[in-house]
């Protein structure tokens, strides 16, 4: 059969998407003809009209709560197009199957959590003109009844999946981030998850409801082969985006023991996410031996109080001990906080830049605490009556809103405060390590007109003004 797998049009997309490469990959070994279209840098009329010369059977898009419209938009015209059927996967209908197919008719089959084996199932079923009930992982349409089979079970040997399969992408396309090192910039950037699944239950991540908490790893051999396969299309530079790289101590130790013999060390960089409550001087040093070029850690918040409400496991004596081996290392670091919460104040935020300024990374990010679906925050939100799941039928625009999903705002801060505050730790520290100057700024304005976030660059620029008036 021919199959269609698309990302949706997108100007800012940092990395391909690995799902729809894993997909096609499994798909392709399978005997299917595949056309994987990227979103990245062309428009929706460049893509369906490329999507009209294939002629597919079927077409599959990958979807997430802030592309959502694009890709309704995107499914809308392929099924006024060519009447396809019109499969979604991805975390946004994984969690929220049931509103869409109420909702949009277009829309035929969803594939929940991991998509490569129940896709494949439903593929062979569509073109053998099967029943749907025994595929396990998927909701659709009967008789305009929604239905849900069961769950599929997690892929526990993930060493059996092909590798993602890149042969359709321009992987030059990709933004080079501020934080890879300078050498690496020219070459392309690539991508790789070497387990799935995180035991953690953050109130702010949904992560575990898409992957499971079972923490599933690929062997160092196993990833070490899609490095050197990475390597032979010429990437110079990883990004290992698992939600922690170094859950594993022994394993991560031996993919780097893996890495500098293969000679991969020497000819690559790489950076990973990790945290802190896990790592040791022996950990961070075949890291370093390895050429890891930055650890990025999500911390959060400065006090115990905001740890607890998070659901955060580590303490500040973890952080700092991790922080100071980074340094000693020479390995940079990037730490993640989250502006919000019910123990959220302006004294608070206060503390948390001061506590940022004592940590010293080489990056920061402050984001603003969102109510994603599937995360306790969004049920707490909920439960106060903040909004109901019928936001996510709204183009979330407005000040309650950040990146198409409602903003928690806690009791004690408004929404344009926390706005205010998370562009405020952002400018402030980005600007004290250099990383903002007139042409990044003009770059970040020129990028939000192109995507058409007129609302957004007003408010950021706002938030960026006030910010000496709000937090002193």
């Amino acid at each position: 059969m021919k199959v269609v797998l698309l990302s949706p049009p997108q100007n800012d997309k940092m990395f391909p998407s690995l799902g729809i490469a894993y997909i096609g990959a499994v798909l392709k070994k399978s005997g299917h003809d595949i056309l994987i279209i990227d979103g990245a840098g062309i428009s929706l009329k460049e893509m369906i009209a490329s999507i009209k010369d294939y002629h597919p059977d079927i077409a599959g898009i990958t979807m997430n709560t802030t592309n959502r419209f694009d890709v309704l938009e995107l499914a809308k015209q392929i099924k006024s197009n060519l009447k396809i059927p019109i499969i979604l996967g991805g975390p946004h209908p994984t969690l929220l199957p049931d509103q869409l197919l109420k909702n949009y008719k277009y829309i035929d089959f969803i594939v929940r959590n991991e998509g490569e084996y129940s896709t494949l199932e439903l593929v062979n079923s569509l073109e053998k003109k099967k029943t749907f009930s025994n595929i396990k992982g998927i909701s659709y349409r009967d008789n305009n009844k929604v239905i849900h089979n069961p769950p599929a079970e997690p892929i526990l040997d993930l060493d059996k999946l092909p590798f993602p399969d890149w042969s359709f992408f321009n992987l030059k396309k990709y933004s080079k981030q501020v934080e890879y090192p300078e050498k690496y910039k020219k070459y392309p950037v690539g991508s790789v998850i070497s387990s799935r699944g995180c035991p953690f239950r953050c109130t702010f991540c949904s992560s575990s409801q898409f992957w499971g908490h079972k923490n599933r790893l690929r062997s160092p051999e196993n990833i070490i082969g899609e490095i050197k396969m990475l390597y032979g299309l010429g990437i110079r530079f990883i990004v290992f985006n698992d939600d922690n790289f170094s859950s594993n101590t022994k394993r991560a130790i031996q993919i780097c023991k893996l890495m500098i013999k293969e000679g991969l060390s020497e000819k690559m960089g790489w950076q990973c996410r990790a945290e802190v409550n896990v790592m040791n001087e022996e950990l961070i040093k075949w890291m370093k031996k390895a050429n890891c070029n930055m650890i990025e850690f999500g911390i959060e918040d400065c006090t115990q109080e905001g740890l607890k409400w998070f659901k955060k496991s580590h303490t500040q004596q973890q952080v700092d001990k991790a922080f100071d081996l980074c340094r000693k290392y020479k390995i940079k670091t990037k730490s993640y906080f989250i502006v919000g919460g019910d123990h959220e104040t302006k004294e608070n935020i206060k503390r948390k830049k001061k506590y940022i300024e004592n940590l010293n990374p080489d990056i920061t990010t402050a984001s603003i605490l969102l109510a994603y679906p599937g995360t306790e925050v969004y049920d707490l939100g909920k439960n106060q009556k903040l909004f109901d799941e019928s936001v996510w039928l709204d183009n979330c625009v407005g000040e309650k809103f950040h990146s198409r999903a409602p903003i928690y705002t806690g009791p004690h801060l408004s929404y344009s405060e926390l706005i205010s505050a998370s562009a405020d730790i952002n400018y402030w520290w980005g600007r004290k390590k250099g990383q903002y100057g007139i042409k990044d700024n003009i770059k970040i304005a020129v990028d939000m007109l192109k995507q058409g976030d007129i609302n957004k660059l007003f408010r950021m620029s706002l938030a960026v003004i006030k910010q000496k008036l709000s937090f002193k």
